[in-house]
């Protein structure tokens, strides 16, 4: 902030008693590394009108255009807002990065008018949407790469059914559920519930805690799912030559397998959400 770090503290604490939780940022180089924390999920993103790049240079105005763009890039789907502390000289480089009809605000005195529509744009957003609905799922895996896709499902971009990057996108989902406390609990392995689909049905599991055994069982359904998403994320994600799979994704022959392959993990990890509830009151 220009007028130092005591109008961002007052920022701070006022956002507080919207129930609004607000991480500060001293330069775009900190907020890109937010962005790209593939742990956390951010409901919106405030941008001061003269950000810096790096903390030690001067504010610039033209540093906000980079911001914007690193948002787009880094988190597309969270609304995002400008503020500033004081009048503006240059309103016309400001207004030229915002959307029509939108308008920036001085936190110093407009900041309530702020937090009203940051409520009302985060609760109409798509991230917001996909959050209330997959709920459980969601609540299980709030990884930024499986909430994008959620809103591909719910919102679906334009020819989302030749991105060729959804398969190598579910393939680190599923790895990333190798981490979870439930397979960790279970000593589970995606790779092996999906090849155990040939030996049965059911894949069952023995797990001991207290002395006493306790079972998991995976139904064929999520074993089924854990194949198809094992066998076609592994071949759609193929960074060198271009696979049966990923040509067929780009040439748009398969139109619908893209959304099969998140439906299947989606299938996954709400069954995984509802396990992990239950596992933990045994």
């Amino acid at each position: 902030m220009n007028n130092g770090d005591e109008d961002l503290l007052k920022f701070v604490s006022k956002g507080e008693t919207y129930n609004l939780e607000i991480t500060t940022c001293k330069c775009m180089t900190d907020c890109r590394h937010y962005l790209d924390d593939k742990e956390t999920c951010w409901d919106a993103v405030i941008l001061n009108a003269e950000i810096k790049t790096f903390p030690n240079e001067k504010p610039n105005v033209n540093n906000l255009y980079r911001a914007v763009d690193a948002i787009k890039k880094y988190r597309k789907a969270i609304p995002w807002f400008v503020v500033t502390t004081r009048e503006m000289r240059n309103k016309a480089a400001v207004l030229s990065v915002l959307p029509d009809n939108e308008r920036y605000y001085n936190i110093m005195t407009e900041h309530k008018e702020l937090f009203e529509v940051v409520r009302i744009k985060v609760s109409n957003s798509p991230l917001n949407y996909v959050l209330d609905k997959y709920a459980d799922a969601c609540a299980f895996c709030n990884h930024p790469d499986f909430v994008k896709l959620l809103e591909n499902l719910e919102f679906p971009p334009k020819e989302m059914e030749k991105d060729v990057t959804i398969p190598n996108t579910c393939r680190g989902l599923l790895e990333w559920l190798e981490t979870s406390e439930i397979f960790k609990k279970y000593n589970l392995s995606y790779k092996d519930i999906s090849h155990r689909l040939e030996e049965k049905r059911q894949y069952e599991i023995e797990m001991h805690k207290k002395d006493k055994n306790r079972m998991i069982t995976i139904p064929p359904h999520i074993t089924r799912s854990f194949h198809f998403c094992c066998e076609v994320a592994n071949d759609g994600s193929h960074e060198k030559g271009m696979t049966l799979t990923k040509k067929s994704i780009r040439d748009g022959r398969v139109p619908y397998l893209n959304k099969s392959l998140i439906l299947n993990l989606l299938n996954i990890l709400h069954w995984c959400a509802l396990q992990d509830k239950e596992t933990f009151e045994l």
